[in-house]
């Protein structure tokens, strides 16, 4: 199991990615933590889960969500921006 963190300045973008995650993996894989201002994934490592992850946050970016965010699969992390032309 892995867990992949995306945290970002704004909440209001949260249900947003949150629609687009519960999608792709179990609600109960899937949550928020006000506190820290990130959605929680956990996923399979053997599976696509990652790159389904990163999938919806790039979307998620371009479309609605804010300028950037940082991304954490495990112990490491990445900034991931909105691609121009973006909101």
């Amino acid at each position: 199991m892995v867990e992949i963190r995306v945290g970002f300045e704004d909440s209001t973008g949260a249900p947003g990615l949150m629609r687009r995650l519960v999608a792709l993996f179990d609600r109960p894989s899937v949550s928020y933590n006000s506190a820290l201002n990130e959605v929680q994934v956990v996923a399979e490592w053997e599976s696509r889960g990652v790159v389904h992850v990163l999938c919806a946050v790039e979307s998620w970016l371009a479309e609605e969500g804010p300028d950037s965010a940082l991304l954490s699969v495990g112990d490491r992390s990445y900034t991931m921006v909105a691609a121009a032309g973006g909101s």
